[in-house]
This record gives C-alpha cells, structure tokens and sequence, in this order.
C-alpha cells in the first residue's frame, strides 16, 4: 500500500493463496478496491519468471483495471459487505474447483458489531459462481468464523479457521480460537474441534506437502491498531506425517519468524498473518507468502515524514498492508530444529 506496485483499481491487498493450476502458478488474494469494496482478485506469475521472483499479474479489464473474480454480492446477502481470505482447492472427486472465503455481513469491520461467516465459489462452465449461503457461520459465544484455509485428502475435506467473539478494534487484545472440522462433500462440516486455543493466539495458517511431510504455518493476528501489550507476533512451523486434524498428531510449534526483532523491516514491523505455503522443485524448501502489516503512526504524520522525505503521501488507512515472501529452506522437525 505504501511502496507499490499497486495495481490500478486497487488501494490495498492481502491474503494470498498460492496454487499452481494449470501448470501457471497462481495466486488468489483479498483486496480493497478503490470503490472501497472488499472483493476477490487472481494474479497469474509472470511469463519465464520464477515462483519466488515476486512478478506477479493481476487480471484486469478493458480499461486496465484490476477485475475481481465475481460480481459483489446482492444487497441482502449474508456476505454483502466484503469477501476476502480466498482458500482455493481443486476439483477432485466429481466436485468443482471451489475458493472459500470469508465474507462479512457487517457495515463495522471489527468491534462486537462486527460479523463474519464463511462462504464458497466453485468454479462451473468457465467463471466462478457463488453459493448462495455460507456453509459455516459462528456460535455462541464465538459468534464470527473467519480465514478458512481449506484441503483435500485421501477422500475429504479439511477446514482450518478461526472462530473469535468479534475481530478486534483499537485497544482490544486477542481472543482467537483455530478449529478444524472436516467433510466429505465440502459443503456440509462436522462438528469443529479445537486445533488451537486462545491461549496460543494462533490467528490463521497454511498447510501444504514440502517433501516427505505436510508443512502447517501458523501466524498470529498482527497489531493492526498499534495495540500496547500485544502478544508477540511470527510464524510458527508444524509438521506431521500424514494429514490429520487432531492436533497431538503434529510436532510441537518452532518459531521461524520474529517480527519483534529489532532488525525487522519497517513494511512488516506490527506482524503478519494470512500465510501460504508452495513447494519448490528443491528438497524440502517452500516459497513462504503472507500479509504483512507496516510500522507506521498516524496518516498525516507518516506523510508528512515522507514528504520531506520527498516521496509521495500515501491514502488515509488506519494500518498499511503489503504481501510479502520469504524462503523456508529447512523444515524443523521438533522444538529443537
């Protein structure tokens, strides 16, 4: 949002989802338009560049505009004032390829008015389609679900995601929940178990097969407001053999990223979160991707420093996101790897 490149239409971008599909890799994202709608984008990689160079092209329209996967919802929809945090899965079993995403029926983005559930668009005849209603919404006394990050294997469907009372505005600390649930069609859920619970405050995760085992990244909800006393921000990494949902299946958490170290970059200073995860062709290593939120003071403060600076003012925004990626090089297979 503050260095660029932004692409036109859009003021801000986050939650990336990276697949290769159709051997073009791929990668899925939420974003802020200029229309100040929150809606669904893809961007493809760059002919003849590398999964890990950052050349990536967003599809646009006539006008060189960045065009988002589907129309906004209706006005009375359960989703109708945003999407974002894109899952996409394959078509496998006889079902269409689907993206999940969490979409918020809510005017307020966070505090108690806020209000999210969790949708899906599958992929029919050429274009992406949305089902009519969610297929997971919160309870009592988590009453939003948000950040599905959804898989396949050997016959079902797992959903990871983060069940909350309400997403935190300024000044609130975190009460995050990651559940896991599972099905069979992708479309009717299980009853979720707790994966995480608060006391870890895991915000969101990735999952994906780097060599011989399936890699979970986990990240904690970033400091959008500037919280004080916010628990420490990173990601952890978690292995296990074969997928399964229960969490004493899988090894024990090792932080690989620390964004409270004093030589972290300004861009990612306040934490990140929505990560993804894709195997390169090397042993073992991965392109680690993930929304990254900037150290920055109040709007007209930071413009002010950066027009004496002589760069350009940036929107008004309560917080700076950019997409970042890092290279995981070596899976750590116990607390002391």
């Amino acid at each position: 949002m503050v260095d660029g490149p932004m692409p036109r239409g859009l003021l801000g971008a986050g939650d990336p989802d990276v697949h290769v599909i159709d051997d073009v890799p791929t990668m899925y994202l939420g974003g802020f338009s200029t229309t100040f709608r929150n809606r669904l984008y893809r961007a493809r990689l760059a002919p003849g560049q590398a999964l890990d160079s950052g050349r990536w092209v967003f599809d646009t329209d006539a006008r060189g505009r960045v065009r988002p996967l589907v129309v906004d919802p209706p006005r009375d929809g359960w989703d109708r004032a945003g999407m974002h945090t894109p899952s996409f899965v394959p078509g496998v079993d006889g079902h269409p390829p689907r993206l999940y995403y969490t979409g918020r029926a809510s005017l307020q983005h966070y505090g108690t008015r806020s209000s999210y559930a969790i949708g899906v668009l599958e992929y029919r005849e050429g274009r992406w389609e949305r089902r009519a209603e969610p297929v997971l919404c919160g309870s009592a006394p988590r009453m939003s679900v948000l950040e599905p990050l959804v898989v396949h294997d050997r016959g079902r469907y797992l959903m990871w995601f983060q069940a909350n009372p309400n997403e935190i505005g300024p000044g609130e600390l975190p009460d995050y929940e990651l559940r896991v649930t599972e099905s069979t069609d992708g479309i009717s859920w299980s009853p979720p178990k707790v994966f995480a619970g608060a006391e870890e405050g895991f915000f969101d995760n990735a999952v994906h097969r780097v060599g011989d085992r399936w890699v979970m990244v986990l990240a904690r909800g970033s400091n959008l407001h500037n919280t004080p006393n916010f628990p420490d921000q990173g990601l952890w990494i978690t292995t296990v053999a074969e997928l399964v949902p229960d969490r004493s299946g899988w090894t024990a958490p090792v932080r690989v990223l620390d964004t409270g170290r004093a030589d972290t970059p300004g861009w990612m200073a306040r934490g990140v979160y929505g990560p993804a995860l894709h195997a390169l062709e090397a042993a073992g290593e991965a392109v680690l991707m993930y929304t990254a939120v900037r150290a920055a003071p109040k709007w007209a403060v930071f413009n002010v420093h950066r027009l004496l600076r002589g760069k350009r003012p940036v929107v008004p925004s309560p917080f700076y996101l950019a997409v970042g990626q890092s290279r995981l090089t070596a899976l750590p297979r116990s607390t002391g790897g």
